[in-house]
Formats: structure tokens, sequence, C-alpha cells
């Protein structure tokens, strides 16, 4: 492992714990190899769940709705999650079933057990535009260990975005790290679902992920858990945690924005526009999805 300074142009630097080809984050416990192997090597509980995410593409929002459909409690989740990335193998072990397991892992670099144990998976993705916007507003705004308010401008963090790596690398490997795993993996319960889907039509998502999950499927419950899980009303509800605020430079939860589609249209001006629509072209050669920009 080594600390990698990434910079921008203007001088302003992104710190990241660099091994295995992967810039993990500076909160990622020690040397990360061993924190690695002891994710990896997770015991087991019966029905672990695993959410896996690119930073900054909806994984809270997702967690909660998971947390709601497992726990059949349209309730939503205290405190704050405990990512695989950050948290020690002995806290996660000490939870209770049913586990909602979540982080931004390759799939390399998740429990053994999922693979063994056939666990289900949902994979969370958004577009790279609205993921870029969101993810610099967030850097701008976390004050926490190892990571303090990033400075650079759009202009200087997009470059980093679109030309470097920033934490967990690029959007593009990641995507197409876990739609491999999907291929070679057929027998694996994988759902991949986008962001802008479930902004579009929450309440269909909430469906497909209980469905998906083998979860309690009655309509009313179903309304209820979107109903709260609606990105306005969580992000108000969350507004008030003490934990997740206590890691912003200005009293404000971090962890949600706008969650809008599409917001990438107020701050990519149109020469950065046609640059990353060429990376864009170039990139998705050999990723075999679809990715929305707008809502339509």
């Amino acid at each position: 492992m080594e600390i990698r300074k990434i910079e921008d142009r203007g001088g302003e630097a992104i710190l990241t714990k660099y091994y295995d080809g992967i810039h993990f984050t500076p909160k990622t416990p020690g040397n990360v190899k061993d924190h690695l192997e002891a994710i990896q090597n997770l015991n087991y509980k019966k029905g672990d769940v695993l959410i896996d995410t690119f930073p900054k593409t909806g994984t809270h929002w997702t967690f909660d709705i998971v947390k709601m459909l497992k726990n059949e409690q349209a309730k939503y989740s205290s405190g704050t999650m405990m990512p695989l990335d950050f948290t020690p193998s002995t806290k996660i072990d000490a939870l209770d079933s049913p586990r909602v397991l979540v982080s931004h892992f390759y799939p390399q670099h998740i429990p053994k057990f999922v693979l063994d144990e056939k666990c289900k998976i949902v994979y969370v993705y958004r577009n790279p535009k609205d993921t870029a916007v969101s993810m610099h507003s967030f850097l701008k705004r976390l004050n926490t260990e190892g990571i303090k308010g990033y400075k650079g401008t759009w202009e200087h963090f997009f470059e980093l975005f679109t030309t470097k790596s920033v934490p967990y690398n690029s959007w593009f490997e990641h995507v197409k790290s876990w739609l491999d795993f999907k291929k070679k993996n057929p027998d694996l319960p994988i759902l991949m679902i986008s962001f802008e889907d479930m902004k579009k039509d929450l309440r269909s998502c909430v469906q497909k992920i209980a469905e998906h999950l083998g979860t309690k499927q009655d309509p009313d419950f179903l309304d209820e858990v979107t109903n709260k899980c609606q990105f306005s009303a969580m992000s108000k509800a969350k507004s008030t945690n003490e934990i997740e605020t206590a890691m912003s430079t200005d009293g404000s939860n971090p962890f949600y924005r706008k969650g809008d589609v599409g917001d990438w249209k107020n701050w990519l001006t149109v020469a950065q526009n046609e640059m990353y629509d060429a990376l864009l072209k170039e990139s998705m050669a050999d990723i075999d999805l679809e990715v929305k920009y707008t809502l339509k």
C-alpha cells in the first residue's frame, strides 16, 4: 500500500490509499491489505444481502429501501451505515441478522461467502455525469478523518474525474468489473438497477428489489416503503442525523444533495460535455448497460 496524492490543475489534492491497483480512501483501515483479507473472510449469516455501488450513485438511498424490505418495517435506519470499506470486520461480524452489507468494493474484494452462499446482490449505478457533480459536492462538504473538504473548483475536479483516478478509480472501470463478474457468475443472484429508474418510478423499483430479495410483497407495504423512500422525504428525514451531519463542513448531511437526474446540465460547459461524450463513446464500447442522462 502507498499513500497517493492526486492533484488537480489548481494544486488541490485528494489523498488515497493505493493497493491492488485501486485507489481506496484514507478511511480504509490500516494498510488496506489486512482489512480486505479480514472482510473477505467474514462469517456468513443467513439472509445476508450485499449492496454495491460506485461512490455517489445512491448507496444510502438503496440501503434504507433494502433494510425496510428485509425487516418488513417501513422505518428509517438509525445511526449510519457501516460500509465494509471502513468498518472493522469484528463490528460487521457482530451485526444482527438480517444484515444489509454495503460497499464500493470491486468484486475481487467482497466477502468470499457471497459467492459460496450465493447471497443476493443489488448493484446500483448512475450516469457518470451526475455522479461527477455529486462527488465534487460531496468531497467539498466532507469533513471527516482523512478526508477534509476538498477545495478544488468544478473545472479542475472534472478534469480529475475524466482523466485521472478518483477514489475507487474510474466509473467505467467499476461498472465494467461488476458487469464482467455478473457474466462470469450467471448463477449468482445479482440485480443491477439504475439511480435514474429509481427516480422515475420508485414504486416499480421497490417491487423489483422485493422480488429479487424474496421479501414481503404486500402492495400496501410496498406503497409505504416507496412513500418513505422518495428521495425528498428521505433527505428531509436524514437531515437531523447527528452522526452524519457531524461529517460535513456546514452542518448539513453530506450524503444527500439534490438527487436529481440531469443536474449535470447546470455544471458541464459545452466543451466539457463534448469532450466527455467522446470519452463515453469510446469507453462504453465494452459496457453493455443502458445509461440514462435525463428522465423522459
